[in-house]
C-alpha cells in the first residue's frame, strides 16, 4: 500500500477522537493542548497529537483497524503495526490513517509510566506522578503546558518558539520553575529558554 506523504494531514477534531477512542485513557498534547490552556487559538495546526501510556498500546486495535495503524521506527520510516508486538523504547510514535487511507489523521505518542510516575523520554531523571502531568477541561485530559514545552525544547522550530513566547508568561510560578528545572537537568545552563524569567 502506498502511504500518504508525511505532510498530508486531515487532522481529526478533539471531539471525534473522544468518540473514536471511547474509554481509552489518553491526553491531548501538542500545540492544540497549549491553546486549550490559554483559551484561544493563535496559530494553525497541521496535525493533532495525543499521548497514551505505553502499556495501553495493545488496546488501540479495539478502536482502530490495524491496517490504519503505523509505527514510526525512529529512522524516518513508518511500518505497519503488528498487533502481536509490544513496542518498547525508543519506539514512541504511532500514526493513524484516515478511513480513506489517503491522509494521516492522528499521531499517538507512547509515554512511559513506571510505578505511577511519568518518565520523560529524553532524561529519566525528569519525572512526575502521572496524574500531575495533565489538567482537565470539558471532560478532556490536557497535557500541562510546562510538560508540553519541555517536549518542544530539544529542537526549537519557529512554531515552538512562538508557543513558548505565548505560553510561558501565562504559567504559574511553580510551573515556570518546574520547566526551568527540567531544562537544566536535560541541557545544563545553556538552553535559550532558561534566559526568560
Amino acid at each position: 500500500m502506498d502511504l500518504p506523504e508525511y505532510t498530508q494531514w486531515q487532522p481529526l477534531s478533539v471531539y471525534y477522537i473522544q468518540s473514536l477512542l471511547g474509554k481509552l485513557d489518553w491526553i491531548l498534547a501538542g500545540g492544540i493542548a497549549l491553546e486549550q490552556f490559554l483559551g484561544y487559538t493563535y496559530r494553525p495546526h497541521g496535525d493533532i497529537d495525543i499521548l497514551i501510556k505505553r502499556e495501553d498500546q495493545y488496546l488501540l486495535k479495539n478502536y482502530i483497524s490495524s491496517d490504519r495503524i503505523f509505527v514510526a521506527d525512529g529512522q524516518g520510516h513508518l511500518l505497519p503495526y503488528q498487533a502481536d508486538t509490544y513496542y518498547t523504547h525508543p519506539i514512541q510514535d504511532i500514526w493513524i490513517l484516515d478511513e480513506t487511507h489517503t491522509s494521516w489523521c492522528l499521531q499517538i505518542m507512547l509515554i512511559d509510566v513506571k510505578n505511577s510516575y511519568w518518565v520523560y523520554k529524553r532524561n529519566n531523571r525528569v519525572q512526575l506522578p502521572y496524574t500531575d502531568i495533565f489538567f482537565e477541561k470539558d471532560r478532556l485530559k490536557i497535557l500541562k503546558p510546562e510538560i508540553q514545552l519541555l517536549y518542544k525544547s530539544k529542537t526549537i522550530r519557529d512554531k515552538d518558539q512562538l508557543d513558548f513566547e505565548k505560553v510561558f508568561p501565562q504559567l504559574a510560578p511553580t510551573a515556570k520553575q518546574y520547566l526551568q528545572n527540567s531544562l537544566t537537568i536535560c541541557y545544563g545552563d545553556n538552553h535559550p529558554w532558561l534566559q526568560t524569567k
